[in-house]
C-alpha cells in the first residue's frame, strides 16, 4: 500500500530502516533537502515498503519517477517485479547512478523485467580558473520574480519532464530568490536562461536554454561566460549532459570540462 511522505525526517527514517537490516545497501536516492521538502509540500511524494526494499515514488501527471532502498540487488529483483505487476499500467522512470562497472548489472536486471533505456546522461566536471572573468554584459541579468513564470513555461515547452525532473515554480522562485538563475534578454524578450546551484566549493549548473529563435545570437554563450564568471571563487564545477548530444559535449570540452566516470541511465518501462 502506498503512503504520503510527510516530512524529511519520516524520509531518513525510511532509509535507515532499510540500513538497519544489516543486510547491505543500494540506492537511487540522494537526499536533497530543498527539493525533497518541495516534493512533500506538493504532496506528490509516497512510498510502498514491498519486502525488504522501500520504494519512493514523485507522482506526476502520466507518470511515476521512482526511486529505491534495498539491501541488495539480488533482493531488489523480485520486490521491484511485484511493484511492477501492482501497477501494469503506470509509467515508471528509475535512475541508475554510478561509475559504468556498478551500472552494468543493474540496467541489465531492469531489462530482464522488461524496461528500456529512455535515455542516458554523463557527467562532466572542471576545475574553476582564476581567469574567468568576461566583461558586464547588460544583457545578461539576474531573474526577477516577474520572469520566474516565463522560465517555467519554457522549460515545460522544450524540456522533457520525464527524465528531466523539471522544478516547480516555487522551487524557481527560490533559485531566483537566491540570484541562481540568469536571463539573457533581446530586447525585451527572454532569449535564454540558465538555472545553477552555488556551495562554498562547488558549481552546479542545472538546466540551460537557448530559445530556437536566437540561437545565432550568442546567448548561450553570454549565459555560460557569465555562469563561469559567477563561480569563479569555487574550486569545481560540474553538470550532466546527454551522451548523445555530441554538439554540447563537444562545446563544453572547449571550456575545460571533461567526461567524468559517472552516469545515470534513465530505465522507462510503459
Amino acid at each position: 500500500m502506498m503512503f504520503h511522505i510527510v516530512s524529511m525526517g519520516q524520509l531518513k527514517a525510511l532509509m535507515t530502516d532499510v540500513i538497519n537490516l544489516h543486510k547491505g545497501f543500494v540506492t537511487n536516492l540522494y537526499l536533497d533537502e530543498f527539493k525533497h521538502n518541495v516534493w512533500i509540500q506538493h504532496q506528490d511524494f509516497f512510498y510502498e515498503k514491498i519486502g525488504e526494499t522501500c520504494f519512493f515514488i514523485k507522482r506526476s501527471s502520466g507518470f511515476w519517477n521512482v526511486f529505491y532502498c534495498s539491501v541488495s540487488l539480488h533482493v531488489f529483483k523480485p520486490d521491484l517485479e511485484l511493484l511492477k505487476g501492482k501497477y501494469p499500467d503506470k509509467t515508471m522512470f528509475f535512475d541508475i547512478i554510478g561509475r559504468d562497472a556498478q551500472c552494468v548489472p543493474v540496467i541489465e536486471m531492469f531489462r530482464g523485467l522488461g524496461f528500456e533505456l529512455s535515455t542516458s546522461l554523463v557527467r562532466m566536471n572542471r576545475m574553476a580558473k582564476i581567469d574567468d572573468y568576461v566583461e558586464n554584459d547588460v544583457s545578461v541579468t539576474k531573474a526577477t520574480p516577474e520572469e520566474v513564470i516565463n522560465v517555467y513555461l519554457l522549460l515545460h515547452q522544450y524540456f522533457d519532464e520525464k527524465t528531466e525532473q523539471i522544478p516547480y515554480q516555487d522551487e524557481l522562485e527560490a533559485y531566483a530568490q537566491d540570484g541562481h538563475i540568469l536571463v539573457c534578454h533581446e530586447g525585451s524578450q527572454i532569449a535564454g536562461f540558465l538555472i545553477y546551484e552555488m556551495k562554498t566549493t562547488t558549481l552546479y549548473l542545472r538546466y540551460w536554454f537557448t530559445h530556437p529563435d536566437y540561437r545565432e545570437n550568442k546567448v548561450g554563450s553570454r549565459l555560460f561566460h557569465k555562469f563561469l564568471e559567477i563561480g569563479k571563487t569555487t574550486k569545481r564545477q560540474f553538470f550532466w549532459v546527454i551522451q548523445t548530444n555530441e554538439n554540447a559535449i563537444e562545446r563544453y570540452r572547449h571550456y575545460g570540462f571533461k567526461d567524468e566516470n559517472m552516469f545515470d541511465y534513465v530505465m522507462r518501462i510503459n
